[in-house]
């Protein structure tokens, strides 16, 4: 019994040093695999984001706290394209960034891995849906619009201001370009948040275009123009003419004047009968005509005209009347060298009768009654007054002031 007991034991213990050794060789067999060397994963970058730019974009990351990371390999196209970014720092509070460029404009997936000197690389980052941009995109983008019903204004400082509407979300800025009074062409850049710029040194009469420019995305990288400028509309300066170089014409079929009250008095300044005499006619019947020499060549804008105050809107001040032009008229005084520019007429605001004026018509009248051509008219340096019905329906006119504004 005993001897059996031995035998028995002798047996376990011989297969559990059997047992033993064999675990022995298989856990040490990876090292076969491994070259004897232990697997090192360094550490991972964190916070892994993009910029979209153009044709290009700029991946960023914080770095791996990781001592041994030495670089950065960052992947794309399957792997297929690849670039090295040397680790800078292992401050994880740093931001590192690198600009990916030749690239199509295309929806990539990026893969950024950290490696230390020995080569070891850590599992990486997959970025996605990392958005690229290119001429596509900057085909389907427009100016940002100028302001339709005051496209510029003038400042009381002579300074030009262009007025905008409202940009759009992704508008970045504008380029204004533009002629200085030099001669020379400048560039000013309006902001997507601005409505306005002004243009200090704008010379009058040349073009000003502006081409805007986007960004696809807020954080983008790049800022994309629209492929052409456009222009605004024609800039000009409204001003008065100088009256010193009026002369009054004395064809043979114009109307002569009557009283004292001469047609030279229409550009002498005095706007009421208390300063003074202005232009009044005999009783000769409708239509009757005036005509006046402005001196020069003009591009006419608009005119003002003051009644005889003491027959508001009555008696012979203009009811309705034609203006013609002309750059050679006949000394004859015949209507074949001139042309109608266009007819006005005399407008009260109240609308009451004859001999009824209220505040608002009196102070409409003292202002002088503005009166505007239409747009486009060729330059003139005379013009004829063709007065068809005066508000009392008389035979004859009379006015006191004529003051002229044209385009520069």
């Amino acid at each position: 019994m005993t001897k059996m007991k031995t035998t028995i034991n002798v047996a376990v213990i011989s297969c559990i040093c059997l047992a033993v050794l064999g675990c022995k060789k298989y856990n040490e067999d990876y090292k076969d695999y491994l070259d004897n060397k232990e697997i090192t994963y360094p550490g991972l970058a964190t916070k892994v984001g993009y910029h979209a730019g153009n044709l290009r974009t700029v991946l960023f990351w914080n770095p791996s706290p990781d001592p041994s990371v030495k670089s950065y390999l960052i992947t794309w196209n399957n792997g297929v394209d690849s670039m090295v970014v040397n680790a800078t720092s292992n401050d994880p509070a740093v931001k590192m960034s690198v600009s990916v460029p030749g690239l199509m404009e295309y929806v990539y997936s990026f893969k950024i891995v950290a490696r230390d000197a020995a080569g070891n690389k850590s599992v990486g980052q997959e970025l996605n849906n990392v958005r690229v941009y290119g001429p596509a995109f900057a085909a389907s983008l427009t100016n940002r619009p100028h302001d339709p019903s005051t496209p510029f204004e003038f400042n009381s400082d002579g300074s030009l201001k262009l007025n905008f509407t409202k940009a759009d979300s992704t508008n970045y800025s504008t380029v204004i370009k533009y002629t200085n009074v030099s001669g020379a062409t400048e560039e000013r850049v309006l902001l997507s948040d601005a409505m306005s710029i002004n243009i200090p040194n704008y010379k009058l009469g040349t073009a000003v275009q502006y081409k805007s420019s986007f960004k696809p995305e807020r954080t983008a990288a790049d800022a994309f123009f629209v492929n052409s400028y456009s222009e605004f509309p024609e800039i000009f300066r409204i001003v008065e003419m100088d009256k010193s170089k009026f002369q009054a014409l004395s064809f043979p079929t114009d109307i002569r004047s009557e009283y004292g009250w001469e047609l030279r008095y229409l550009w002498d300044n005095k706007k009421e009968e208390s300063q003074g005499a202005g232009f009044h006619t005999g009783g000769s019947g409708m239509p009757q005509w005036f005509g006046i020499d402005l001196g020069a060549q003009t591009t006419l804008n608009s005119f003002r005209l003051w009644q005889r105050s003491s027959a508001l809107y009555n008696v012979g001040n203009l009811k309705r009347f034609e203006v013609w032009g002309s750059n050679n008229p006949n000394t004859d005084g015949s209507w074949e060298s001139w042309t109608k520019l266009t007819t006005f007429n005399s407008f009260k605001p109240s609308g009451q009768p004859a001999g009824q004026n209220s505040a608002a018509d009196i102070a409409f009248a003292a202002a002088g009654e503005q009166f505007t051509f239409p747009a486009g008219l060729p330059n003139y340096r005379y013009v004829r007054f063709k007065v068809l019905e005066t508000w009392g329906v008389q035979g004859y006119m009379h006015l006191m002031e004529l003051t002229f504004y044209k385009k520069e």
